[in-house]
């Protein structure tokens, strides 16, 4: 019963990690990676730099999201009990998570950083 207790956990990890980033990642992207280059390099209206604040808050929401789901995973990886060999395979898994999340929230505030800065750039336009 123990193993098969176990089995069905880690099914279950198993398949929160390797679901689809696509289900769990947030809306599509409102630019393309090529419609995001041209408009870096041609923005010159106010229009042009809500759309790239637009864009970043959409990527600082995407990461942050993305974070909170690692968190998450570390907090569950940390509490899996089990014999020694497994619990180092956990706990370095629960450090990955947990460094992946901060990673992700550091990209986040980046990003947002990103949005505003655009939003300034647009208002500066408007005047």
């Amino acid at each position: 019963m123990h193993k098969f207790r176990g089995f069905v956990y880690m099914v279950g990890l198993a398949l929160i990690v390797l679901v689809p980033q696509g289900l769990w990642a947030g809306p599509p992207q409102t630019l393309t990676p090529q419609e995001l280059d041209a408009l870096l390099d041609s923005a010159e209206t106010a229009e042009d730099h809500l759309k790239l604040a637009a864009y970043y808050s959409g990527e600082a929401e995407r990461l942050e999201r993305n974070a909170e789901r690692h968190e998450a995973l570390a907090t569950r990886y940390g509490q899996i009990k089990g014999p020694r060999r497994r619990l180092q395979f956990y706990q370095g898994m629960a450090k990955h998570c947990d460094d992946l999340a901060r990673s992700l929230t550091d990209a986040a505030k980046a990003a947002q950083q990103l949005a505003e800065s655009h939003k300034e750039m647009a208002h500066e336009l408007q005047r």
